[in-house]
């Protein structure tokens, strides 16, 4: 055994040795690669960036399907018969009630005739009965027959009485007559003297002394207005005689006419007088045949009718038009119409078969078109009505059709979770055609002035986003928020302004704080300028995703979007 390590100085000695070799050995290894760090460190990391632009972004999903038509339907007649004309053609466009083809009428305008002439029969005697018995009618009636009867009586066996009092009544037109002549004689001297005087005071003034009786209207009417534009000429000896003049010719122009009134009431009562001394056979013909038609109208007016009767007819009638109801959609059910505006596809049938209710002539469809795609659950929240699509067709590579979003379903499919969203297409020129393949790209987010970057600027770390953008020669870790993406581009909300200058390449391999050397941007590295892109999902609502996120990703199978962009460099 050694000896040395019996002795507990030696072996402590022993023991400090050892230390003193491995902290040197430590120490020099620790300098040594301090000194390499510190060399590493102060060495610039090669970067490549964009600059932060404010332009427009959007957000599209890219769907593909099938061109229907708005409404498709098989046109059969709603009667059976013979098809006697078609009048359209496959591709014809017609209107809604425009007639499409017809059947043999048959007998079916005979039918409509008879029911016709039957309804207008029942019509006439419900009116009949309508018309009578009422008791005003009949008390009106039975009053003029009586009267009637009374005037014939006396027509053919006049009384004394009447005759005494015909008599009366002749004497007293004699008598107003006279009267009547001696008024006239009164007022014409009295406008004689009323004429004298005022020519005498107003002489060859309108009115002479010669002026003839009555006054004509031509000088009474001069006089007046004289009277009018000369109010103190009125009131002087001269205007007074000229208005004493005018009553006393208003005076004779009446005594003159109530004259002849009573010259024609005095021949009326002699008539009826001598109508009564002796009866010409005419006038007892014609009064009889008064009696006659008064006595026809008050048997007319009360011919029995009960409500019973009047209710019973009613029925009639309405059975009738009933009748005529039926007769007329029959001869209006052999043509078959179109429902709507649309076109004809197909044409099942030619003249001369016979149909029926079950049996389509016709397959019509609607002008407008629409397009069904399958959105799936994650990404039925991103759809609204009303947004716009882009819509593509094989058939014109270079022509885009507007499209809207028009209705989301609110069921969906259980097993695959998914939904249907209809689109309406805008196709002035009708160029699409049902059963042509579209794609579909629905804008569902657009943002006009966006700050944006390229998606893959960013850095995901954990549940934060961050970007790095270089200030005064070093790298400046950003905390970001971002809002809708494109393939390319994503929107940055909160933590970036435009103009700044943002790594693309070298991102994942920089630290806060380091100093950097900005290199030549390569190709693909950086943000469109402006210009849409779609991505499948991506918006604001979920924050954005970065690249090789599933929003910036996306398959066109199985009612899934596909990516698509597009831009304006």
């Amino acid at each position: 055994m050694i000896t040395w390590l019996r002795n507990p100085i030696g072996l402590v000695s022993v023991v400090v040795v050892i230390a003193c070799v491995i902290g040197g050995v430590w120490y020099a290894g620790r300098g040594s690669s301090g000194g390499r760090k510190t060399a590493a460190s102060s060495q610039p990391v090669p970067v490549q960036v964009v600059q932060a632009k404010t332009a427009p972004i959007s957000s599209i999903l890219a769907y593909s399907g099938a061109i229907t038509a708005s409404q498709q339907v098989n046109l059969a007649p709603r009667i059976s018969g013979q098809l006697a004309s078609i009048v359209v053609d496959v591709g014809t466009a017609v209107k809604a009630g425009d007639t499409l083809a017809t059947l043999d009428l048959g007998i079916l305008p005979a039918q409509l005739l008879q029911a016709q002439a039957t309804l207008q029969s029942a019509q006439a005697r419900l009116s009949l009965m309508l018309d009578g018995p009422r008791s005003f009618d009949v008390a009106a009636a039975a009053a003029a027959l009586n009267a009637a009867q009374a005037r014939l009586n006396q027509i053919q066996n006049p009384l004394r009485s009447d005759l005494s009092a015909q008599t009366a009544v002749v004497q007293a037109a004699q008598t107003a007559l006279a009267n009547g002549k001696v008024a006239v004689d009164n007022t014409k001297n009295s406008l004689g003297s009323a004429i004298s005087l005022y020519c005498n005071i107003y002489n060859a003034a309108i009115v002479t002394c010669s002026t003839p009786m009555p006054i004509p209207q031509k000088d009474m009417d001069d006089l007046q207005q004289l009277l009018r534009s000369n109010s103190i000429w009125a009131f002087t000896s001269a205007g007074s005689a000229a208005v004493a003049m005018t009553t006393a010719n208003a005076n004779y122009n009446t005594a003159v006419n109530n004259v002849a009134n009573l010259a024609q009431t005095l021949a009326s009562a002699q008539d009826k007088y001598e109508l009564l001394l002796s009866p010409s056979a005419s006038d007892v013909a014609a009064q009889q045949s008064l009696v006659a038609t008064a006595q026809a109208n008050l048997d007319n007016k009360n011919l029995p009718y009960t409500d019973a009767d009047t209710a019973g007819q009613r029925a009639v009638v309405a059975a009738a038009q009933a009748s005529v109801a039926a007769a007329t959609t029959s001869v209006d059910q052999t043509s078959i119409k179109a429902p709507f505006e649309g076109l004809v596809a197909q044409k099942l049938l030619d003249v001369g078969a016979t149909v029926s209710a079950q049996t389509p002539v016709f397959v019509m469809v609607a002008k407008a078109v629409e397009i069904h795609v399958t959105v799936d659950e994650a990404r039925i929240g991103l759809m609204r009505p009303s947004m716009v699509a882009d819509i593509t067709v094989p058939a014109f590579p270079t022509r885009t059709f507007k499209g809207k979003v028009a209705t989301i379903a609110p069921l969906g499919d259980a097993r695959a979770h998914t939904f249907d969203v209809k689109v309406l297409a805008e196709d002035p020129d009708r160029l699409l055609q049902p059963g042509m393949f579209a794609q579909v790209n629905i804008v569902v987010a657009t943002k006009a002035n966006a700050i944006i970057v390229p998606t893959a600027a960013i850095v995901q770390q954990g549940t934060s986003s961050r970007v790095f953008v270089i200030v005064s020669g070093k790298a400046s870790q950003k905390t970001v928020k971002v809002g809708i993406a494109d393939a390319l581009n994503s929107e940055i909300t909160e933590g970036v302004a435009a103009g700044d200058q943002v790594v693309t390449v070298g991102q994942n391999v920089v630290r806060d704080g380091q100093a950097v050397q900005v290199s030549t941007l390569g190709a693909g590295g950086g943000a469109l300028p402006s210009g849409t892109a779609g991505a499948s999902g991506a918006s604001g609502a979920q924050g954005g995703a970065p690249a090789g996120s599933p929003a910036a990703t996306g398959t066109a199978a199985q009612g899934r979007p596909s990516a698509t962009a597009t831009g304006t460099p």
